[in-house]
């Protein structure tokens, strides 16, 4: 059984990964428990932004996603958790049985409904949530490909080392740049199918030549949108 008494649940208010009625009961059965329960509609929003709060909430239990995806999150800000639960692709039981000796009615936890109604009330941002990638540094080469890849200015090369500089800059709903990451290494926690959100399985494959052709391509879009940029230029200095 886990000590640490606060725990933060992501409801990733705007996705449907998360089954609103499963942390509903997560969330009332801690509670009755006597833990410290908060319930966020969007973890990524605010990592991103740096909450005030985040240093606690790492420092807690957190309840999301795939691991790797939500510990790879807290270390782009400096910041290890480890206690991580992945209620996204863990049932209830599952679970409620690291806390609380089962067998317990799950259809009738006090409290649950309470929970729903806060989760109801979180705004639904379709295409403006927080849509970014985050990179897996145990498997980053550091080869630059997401860096060159990207059209939009996500990353930045410092010290030989790339990191997400502007996350925000990212374009809704894309995963491309982790497409092309050799190592794996890029994850966007709201993508549907494993590697890219951060899951073990191979659920999305493309081949060597399915790679190279979309690098190639984005390349050449890339350079064009450079051409264009400095016809803009110089048409603004006549």
């Amino acid at each position: 059984m886990m000590q640490n008494k606060k725990i933060t649940i992501c409801a990733c208010a705007s996705r449907s990964f998360m089954d609103k009625r499963k942390v509903a009961e997560i969330a009332a059965a801690m509670k009755n428990e006597g833990y410290s329960v908060t319930i966020l509609a969007d973890l990524c929003r605010n990592i991103m932004n740096v909450s005030p709060d985040l240093q606690e909430i790492a420092s807690g239990i957190v309840m999301a996603c795939y691991l790797r995806a939500v510990r790879s999150h807290f270390q782009w800000r400096g910041l290890e958790a480890d206690n991580i639960i992945d209620i996204r692709n863990s049932t209830t039981e599952e679970i409620l049985d690291q806390f609380i000796t089962l067998p317990l009615n799950i259809e009738d936890i006090p409290g649950k409904d309470i929970y729903l109604k806060k989760m109801a009330s979180f705004p639904v941002e379709n295409g403006t949530d927080a849509w970014y990638p985050i990179i897996d540094k145990t498997r980053c080469k550091e080869c630059g490909k997401c860096h060159d890849f990207c059209l939009f200015g996500v990353y930045a090369v410092e010290n030989r080392q790339v990191k997400v500089a502007q996350p925000q800059n990212c374009k809704n709903n894309c995963p491309a740049c982790a497409r092309m990451c050799p190592a794996k290494a890029i994850i966007f926690p709201k993508y549907e199918k494993s590697p890219i959100n951060g899951g073990i399985d191979e659920e999305e494959k493309y081949s060597p030549e399915e790679m190279d052709k979309m690098y190639r391509d984005k390349l050449r879009m890339k350079l064009q949108q450079r051409r264009a940029s400095v016809s803009l230029l110089k048409n603004d200095n006549r």
